[in-house]
């Protein structure tokens, strides 16, 4: 495992997140904040999400949609925003 991706799995414990809930946003700038991260590309993102564009190939699809979408070229470094998920109160 790369050394950056230990320190992101490191914030989300001290943050008390758990990677499979989640959420994030991407962008071409960092929010500052503890949770925001930079990737050099889609494939190092996919790599931390420990995500194959072959066997995974709706998931990758929508990521990269989503890239796209932001005007970021996926080649490009680019941020990820991570965020607890969100809870409703009724």
């Amino acid at each position: 495992m790369k050394e950056n991706f230990k320190v992101i799995l490191n914030a989300f414990e001290e943050a008390g997140i758990e990677m499979g809930t989640v959420q994030f946003n991407i962008t071409e700038y960092s929010l500052k904040t503890r949770l925001s991260f930079k990737f050099e590309n889609f494939s190092e993102f996919l790599e931390f999400l420990q995500l194959n564009e072959h066997n995974d190939a709706d998931k990758t699809a929508d990521i990269h949609n989503v890239i796209v979408e932001q005007g970021i070229n996926p080649e490009s470094f680019f941020y990820v925003n991570f965020f607890k998920p969100k809870v409703t109160e009724l």
